[in-house]
């Protein structure tokens, strides 16, 4: 585990002044697919945050580390996560602030399809202790959304809002400096320089560092995005203004990047893998999912890494040689130690079950 990022060693300023507590074991591996390669007549390589922490993997790992380490350097006495029922955010926000010590967890769920990782991912942090209220339709979940921030706040809880991955400068800087990772793998010959690098984009923070790292630092490749989330919630425009927000941040901070103003024109960003919306199965996604498992024997799901696999699979095909990173942001560390303490279905509030259940069942 390393003790401060590499983002703090080419910006020395940043030391004092942002927040950062190491979480997960970067850098996480590299590893040659070499049977998805042979089936593919591409070469390609995988970037494993699934498995970078022994508590909870992925994207979120990496977020974390700055997130919950700015919560409590600001003094912060709550927390209030928000997102989807089946939230993979909300979830390690609430493990992740669990272990920081936050016993004050509020979160704040909207509806969404439904995937057998909901009722998982809602009763660990209904285990946990946590607070969880339900907005049945966008109005009402940001009344209950400000509601419960303002009565924490008036009863001396100092609530921290975990920010959507997109939506704070801060959780951008957690691939920003991801790339300054890979870019040393790179150098160091874990791995060829791939021409293409594919990540999965939900609200953008993730793909916004990478791709602001990519601009910054070079050496990297072209990163590649792929929407899994409706395009009024994440596009070209909106990616670009969360890497210039995050440009304007670090300028506050005394770190200047010295790059040009994102444009959306400069933003690599695939459409048309998300099927009927978020969290919707797709036929391009499961036979991505069954190909990756039956070659490599590694898991991806059905919402985020199995619509990026499959948008990678259909661009190889014009792009046979070429050189390929697909990068793994799924959690794929075992969570028997929280399952194995989850509530029984009956013991949850009735308010919840139709959100938590699948109608077939």
């Amino acid at each position: 585990m390393r003790e401060r990022p590499r983002l703090f060693e080419t910006y020395p300023v940043l030391k004092e002044k942002v927040a950062f507590s190491p979480l997960g074991n970067f850098p996480s591996p590299v590893e040659h697919l070499k049977k998805l390669s042979n089936v593919t007549g591409a070469d390609v390589w995988i970037k494993r945050d699934d498995c970078a922490s022994n508590i909870y993997g992925g994207n979120k790992c990496r977020m974390m580390e700055w997130i919950i380490a700015d919560a409590v350097k600001k003094g912060r006495k709550s927390l209030i996560t928000w997102g989807a029922v089946g939230s993979n955010q909300i979830l390690s926000s609430v493990i992740y602030g669990h272990l920081a010590g936050f016993k004050d967890i509020t979160a704040l769920y909207n509806d969404q399809p439904f995937q057998p990782y909901v009722t998982k991912n809602f009763l660990i942090s209904t285990s946990l202790g946590v607070k969880q209220v339900i907005g049945k339709n966008i109005p009402v979940y940001g009344i209950k959304l400000i509601s419960t921030y303002m009565s924490k706040l008036l009863r001396g809880k100092r609530p921290y809002l975990i920010p959507l991955v997109g939506s704070s400068p801060v959780s951008v800087l957690s691939y920003l400096d991801a790339a300054l990772e890979i870019k040393k793998q790179i150098q160091e010959g874990y791995c060829p320089k791939p021409n293409y690098i594919f990540i999965t984009v939900g609200t953008g923070g993730t793909a916004a560092g990478l791709m602001l790292g990519a601009m910054a630092f070079g050496g990297t490749g072209k990163v590649m995005g792929v929407r899994v989330l409706e395009k009024v919630f994440v596009n070209e425009r909106i990616i670009a203004w969360e890497m210039n927000r995050a440009i304007r941040f670090l300028e506050k901070m005394g770190a200047d990047l010295s790059i040009h103003k994102a444009k959306a024109a400069d933003i690599g960003l695939i459409h048309d893998f998300i099927g009927d919306g978020y969290a919707e199965n797709t036929k391009e996604g499961q036979a991505a999912i069954d190909l990756v498992r039956d070659t490599e024997g590694l898991d991806l799901d059905v919402t985020y890494t199995g619509k990026t696999m499959a948008a990678m699979l259909d661009f190889i095909k014009r792009k046979k040689g070429s050189t390929f990173l697909f990068w793994h942001t799924l959690n794929t560390v075992d969570l028997s130690p929280y399952i194995d303490k989850l509530p029984d279905l009956n013991e949850v509030s009735k308010d919840f079950i139709p959100f938590i259940t699948s109608t077939d069942s």
